[in-house]
């Protein structure tokens, strides 16, 4: 009984490790998205803080010159805004860069098979999961 368990176990993975897929696997593809969404997220973020931030700096201080009015909350809540805007881009850029260094690293490819021997109606190349790691 313990034979035909293995035997079928064995049978099973062999079959089943011929329905394997050449793309890219759904995590690289998933990371490579999250990648471009966080570094879209991260231009519009700088890009908005940029313009905040000169939009203050443009402003005049005083607004009304007969009755002394002044701009002042306006400028700085203009320019907060527009730091703030700017430092939270920072992360964004950070972290896009590491998941699109990440799904560089995983990758599904062809490898091929050394055989010294070839086989007749055998594949030369099989799928394979590869993982890079930079030292």
């Amino acid at each position: 009984m313990k034979y035909l368990f293995l035997y079928l176990l064995l049978l099973s993975i062999c079959t089943e490790s011929f329905g394997q897929t050449v793309g890219p696997s759904a995590l690289q593809l998933d990371l490579i998205q999250k990648s471009d969404t966080q570094y879209k997220a991260g231009l519009i973020f700088l890009g908005g803080g940029t313009a905040l931030t000169l939009t203050s700096i443009v402003i005049p201080r005083n607004f009304d010159f007969d009755s002394g009015t002044n701009n002042t909350r306006v400028i700085s809540f203009l320019a907060w805004t527009g730091v703030f805007s700017i430092c939270t881009s920072i992360p964004l850029f950070l972290s896009a860069g590491q998941n699109a260094r990440m799904a560089a690293r995983l990758s599904l490819e062809n490898q091929a098979l050394t055989s010294p021997i070839p086989i007749p109606n055998y594949a030369r190349s099989i799928p394979s999961l590869s993982l890079k790691i930079p030292l």
